[in-house]
């Protein structure tokens, strides 16, 4: 049975970040989010159009956006992801909640950023190990699996894939829309269950990742290597 959310959730003391809210399941969350009435609800975007018609979107259900923000911000962009993250240090300060939505999926083809680094990571060891880090700090991380959904994920997929067919026609048949898969999402993070840090959750339930995503050893490894790689490019 598909999860639900309460709609009565209190965010007005949250600070929250949102990335990949202007399409998809994204968007959906930025609605949810937003109904919630938080603090700041802060929206980065790569393309001013799209984060301006996220903005009349969410307009069009209170009236106004006095709390959300659209900040320019490209992941694929080492240097803009640092200028954001200064400018929030320095502009906010506080954040309850941040949720690295965006993301993209291909099958032939291997995409790299302007700084020369693929696109994709392993987000489940980076999610642990994260976790692990700051047990001790009061902040939990998860990692979530929304569910199959028919979005413009892999719009970069280029030809034809048979998987890619197999996989967008299973969405069609079976998937689940795009509201569920926001609402599987943010459902761990307002349960007041004690979750553990570092969990993986499966649309909205706790489940068990694969031996590998499970292996501290190589979370150490991979969180190792991507530190590296950012103090070789002067990020840190």
């Amino acid at each position: 049975m598909p999860v639900k959310l309460s709609d009565n959730y209190d965010l007005s003391k949250h600070v929250i970040i949102l990335t990949g809210a202007t399409d998809g399941i994204g968007k959906e969350m930025a609605k949810i989010l937003f109904g919630f009435n938080p603090k700041r609800l802060i929206l980065p975007a790569r393309n001013k159009e799209k984060g301006n018609k996220l903005l009349e979107y969410l307009k069009s259900f209170k009236g106004h956006t006095d709390n959300v923000e659209i900040w320019e911000m490209d992941l694929a962009d080492l240097q803009s992801v640092k200028t954001f993250a200064n400018k929030f240090i320095n502009e906010v300060g506080e954040l309850h909640m941040l949720i690295n939505n965006a993301g993209i999926e291909t099958k032939r083809q291997i995409l790299k950023t302007k700084d020369n680094l693929e696109l994709q990571f392993q987000n489940i060891l980076i999610c642990k190990e994260l976790g692990r880090m700051l047990q001790n700090d009061h902040i939990t991380t998860y990692s979530h699996h929304p569910g199959v959904i028919l979005t413009n994920i892999a719009h970069l997929n280029t030809g034809f894939s048979i998987s890619t067919f197999i996989i967008n026609t299973l969405s069609r048949l079976n998937g689940i829309t795009a509201e569920q898969g926001a609402t599987n999402v943010l459902y761990p993070e307002f349960s007041l269950e004690n979750k553990e840090t570092g969990k993986y959750f499966d649309e909205g339930i706790e489940q068990e990742p694969n031996k590998i995503a499970d292996d501290q050893e190589i979370a150490k490894k991979l969180w190792s290597v991507s530190e590296q790689m950012l103090k070789e490019r002067g990020m840190i």
